[in-house]
């Protein structure tokens, strides 16, 4: 099953930011004591903060906090399931794993964010049309998410690409070639890179997507690209292929974890024209690079 054609965009929804703003304007001048209050008004938990005694005794209140949880539960698996439901065309279905189902439902119902929600309603999605898709320690790790993580993983996600016979998705930022000269004794290394963190994708969210377990912590190193047959590279869709103009070229890169691959794929093809124009140029380097439209690309470095 090909990846969605439609990529899951996770951001703040407008509405919300505004309603955010318009709150904080308002409360953050609070004293913390009276933050506690708010909060604990919205959870049902302010009893023993009113001047009056409580009219209900502690099993009633919790009876009451329970149902409105419920209700709120039973709002967010239904807005999930609306989204999932909007996001068909019609594709070729199968039945997901009943296990499955009911550990996705029992995790979903207490995702609150919009943005959360439209991801997981794509889990589902893709689960019903390729069922085993998406495994539990996938869901167990987006259920622990927060949105901040998640679109650093989706910045991510637009960045990654997979070569070689090797499908798995990596974050390609260098390469290496081997210098040869008939003045030295051996050969030297020189290496050239591009700084993802120019695409929003600085080391402290790589940090945060290696202690999520979504990336390997360790810059790694391909083994030397032979000169024929061409390397083939897959770019958020786009196919292109890598004649060596030398030997001793090496790539370098970070790997995904198997799970970080999982949510990748799962957020779908989103192409960082930017990151692409520059990849294209390091690439150009020590590569002849052909495109799928049999095209070849010529940079100025």
């Amino acid at each position: 099953m090909s990846a969605p054609k439609q990529p899951v965009v996770i951001e703040h929804d407008a509405d919300t930011d505004h309603a955010n703003n318009h709150e904080k304007k308002s409360t953050y001048v609070k004293d913390s004591a009276s933050r506690i209050l708010t909060i604990a008004q919205q959870q049902g938990l302010d009893a023993l903060l009113q001047a009056e005694t409580p009219k209900h005794n502690p099993y009633e209140r919790a009876l009451k906090r329970e149902r409105s949880r419920r209700e709120v539960r039973q709002k967010n698996l239904e807005q999930i399931i609306k989204l999932a439901h909007v996001s068909c065309h019609d594709e070729t279905a199968g039945d997901p794993d009943q296990d499955w189902l009911y550990r996705f439902f029992d995790m979903a119902q207490d995702i609150h964010n919009s943005s959360m929600q439209r991801l997981w309603a794509q889990v589902l999605k893709r689960e019903v049309t390729n069922p085993g898709f998406t495994s539990m320690k996938a869901l167990k790790v987006l259920q622990d998410m927060t949105p901040k993580e998640a679109q650093i993983l989706q910045r991510a996600a637009a960045l990654s690409c997979s070569f070689g016979s090797d499908h798995s998705l990596k974050l390609l930022f260098g390469l290496k070639a081997q210098n040869g000269s008939l003045f030295r004794l051996g050969k030297r290394d020189s290496t050239t890179a591009i700084n993802i963190g120019n695409f929003n994708l600085p080391y402290s969210s790589l940090l945060v997507l290696i202690e999520l377990g979504l990336l390997h912590a360790t810059e790694l190193e391909s083994g030397e690209i032979e000169l024929d047959p061409p390397l083939a590279l897959s770019y958020q869709g786009k196919n292109l292929s890598l004649q060596t103009t030398s030997k001793g070229v090496r790539l370098l890169y970070y790997r995904f974890s198997p799970t970080g691959n999982e949510l990748c794929r799962l957020l779908g093809n989103k192409l960082n024209n930017a990151y692409y124009d520059q990849l294209i140029a390091l690439l150009s380097i020590k590569f002849t690079v052909q495109s799928d439209a049999n095209s070849t690309f010529h940079h100025t470095v």
